[in-house]
């Protein structure tokens, strides 16, 4: 059996694998869900990559797992998000070693943090990878930024490069500098304060702030040279696919829920847990993944206590990849979860409303007063219309697959005209991970987690 998908490739899929294969270097702005990853895994195969850096950002390290198993399954995979930087070293070295052995091509995955550090840095700047991909481009566009320079620096050891985004200029024109410096710095040069010069006015306090953009058809006719663009309009059905993003708890988090876990665990195989009084204990289990904890507490409500905000970051991420204005719905189980859809919003600049037993700001968010849906899944489940948005993104869902299916059928209904594209932020090594493969598959929750803790080889 061939290890090549067999899917056909899409028409622009297509168009951008010869563009790319036409250059040296070159930038996919290509909207989310149109199949950026598949144009740069068919690249890398067409070209006869034998070594390939794969730089991402943490949350998106399992996705690029998820893509080389559907579609690059000749490529031998190391995928390095857990473990420090030390031990990250170590296994690409013996993966990449193993890959040589077998004469497999092989693909290392890294995100951009780990890859600057010792001494996985040095390793990676001995290997002279035949193709460089750039995941989520846009995170690197700080000129002057230690990971920006130091990705910029290795590049030039690279056969071919690419880079992968939807949002080439998150805030201005002259995110497009620090990109293209890692790309082929031929297009704009080495010097940002020249790149500047050319396509800003400055004014201000000390003549220190952008006040205005210039010569900028000259800036789109240098992107233009090694740049392929598509939006999701190309998507000729509004298709929804579904991705998880995978977060590490801190240290603190996973203690306490290695420890609520044993003890559930252990309930479990005494029989003292069962399908039916489940519930309760794996709530309390979903609420500490998304960075809430209950307290011990004469109170007769015991406070919940934040020990992470790992969600909530990757959520910013997430956000930060999308057009400003972009409606986006964000669905929680839990009250937490909303405050963490929240913090997210305003980090990233973004107003947020929301839907939920306590505030009914749905028609404000469907006449566009904010970008950005906090909603309960309860609330959100049933008899409402949230099509204005294409994106949708899961904190937490809870266990009723009926609330889970409904509220994907808000978003994904007659009266949508693009593409939806479900996020699952779930938390590594957790009852997230059964939830979310449960879900998939259309099984009962509880039993499907209880069944896995009961019998973990299946």
């Amino acid at each position: 059996m061939s290890l090549v998908a067999e899917t056909a490739l899409w028409d622009h899929q297509s168009r951008g694998i010869d563009f790319a294969l036409d250059r040296k270097a070159t930038l996919l702005h290509m909207g989310l869900g149109t199949g950026k990853s598949r144009v740069a895994i068919e690249v890398a195969r067409r070209i006869g990559a034998r070594r390939t850096l794969v730089l991402c950002p943490l949350s998106v390290c399992d996705a690029w797992l998820d893509q080389f198993t559907r579609f690059g399954r000749d490529f031998r995979v190391a995928i390095l998000n857990t473990g420090s930087v030390a031990k990250k070293a170590a296994y690409a070295k013996g993966m990449a070693e193993r890959a040589m052995a077998y004469g497999d091509p092989f693909t290392c995955v890294v995100n951009y943090e780990s890859a600057r550090n010792n001494p996985l840095a040095a390793w990676l700047a001995q290997q002279k990878f035949d193709l460089l991909v750039l995941d989520e481009s846009h995170r690197i566009k700080s000129p002057a930024g230690k990971t920006s320079r130091w990705v910029s620096r290795l590049a030039q050891t690279c056969g071919k490069r690419l880079a992968l985004t939807g949002t080439p200029m998150p805030h201005s024109p002259l995110d497009v500098y620090a990109q293209f410096r890692s790309l082929d710095p031929k297009i704009f040069g080495w010097s940002f304060v020249q790149f500047r010069r050319t396509y800003a006015v400055m004014g201000g306090w000390q003549n220190k702030q952008v006040t205005a953009f210039k010569s900028l058809p000259d800036l789109r006719a240098r992107m233009a040279r090694i740049t392929f663009q598509v939006d999701r309009s190309v998507l000729d059905l509004p298709d929804a696919i579904h991705e998880r993003r995978v977060v590490d708890l801190s240290p603190n988090a996973q203690r306490l829920y290695a420890d609520m876990e044993r003890d559930f665990c252990a309930q479990v195989k005494d029989g003292e847990i069962t399908a039916a009084n489940a519930l309760v204990k794996l709530l309390r289990l979903q609420q500490l993944t998304s960075g809430r904890v209950t307290v011990e507490s004469d109170a007769l409500v015991s406070p919940l206590v934040q020990v992470d905000d790992a969600k909530e970051k990757a959520l910013a991420e997430l956000l930060t990849d999308l057009p400003h204005d972009e409606p986006v719905v964000v669905f929680g189980r839990f009250k937490a979860d909303l405050a963490s859809v929240h913090g997210a919003a305003k980090s990233t600049g973004r107003a947020s409303l929301e839907l939920s037993g306590s505030r009914r700001e749905l028609k404000a968010w469907q006449g566009g007063d904010a970008p950005v849906l906090a909603c309960q899944i309860q609330a959100g489940s049933t008899g409402i219309d949230l099509t204005r948005a294409a994106y949708c993104v899961y904190l937490s869902t809870g266990f009723s697959l009926g609330d889970y299916e409904q509220s994907l059928a808000r978003v994904h209904r007659p009266g949508q005209s693009r593409g939806v594209a479900y996020y699952h932020i779930v938390a590594r090594g957790t009852v997230d991970e059964k939830v979310y493969d449960a879900l998939r598959s259309r099984k009962n929750i509880v039993e499907a987690v209880l069944a896995d803790i009961q019998n973990p080889s299946i």
